[in-house]
């Protein structure tokens, strides 16, 4: 008899907290899904490719200074001039 009140309270101990467990999960699962969270995470993605976009403007504009520079070097040609803002 006390093997089988053992393994009832061991079973049922084991079902709770599965139960806790799938409840707080699902629940979980629920709040990743809300219009806000969804919203939030949309923003967010749009925002890092912003900003991954703008670095990569940057680096090209800088290759492409560098290499303008070595081909007028290899060129033989006058080094370009920046314009004077006043």
């Amino acid at each position: 008899m006390a093997k089988r009140i053992r393994w009832f309270i061991s079973g049922t101990g084991f079902g709770i907290g599965a139960s806790i467990w799938i409840r707080k999960r699902i629940k979980a699962k629920v709040q990743e899904v809300t219009p806000l969270a969804v919203g939030k995470a949309a923003a967010e993605s749009v925002i890092s490719l912003k900003d991954r976009f703008v670095e990569a403007v940057e680096v090209a504009r800088v290759e492409t200074a560098d290499q303008e520079v070595a081909l007028r070097e290899e060129m033989g040609l006058e080094p370009k001039r920046k314009p004077q803002v006043r």
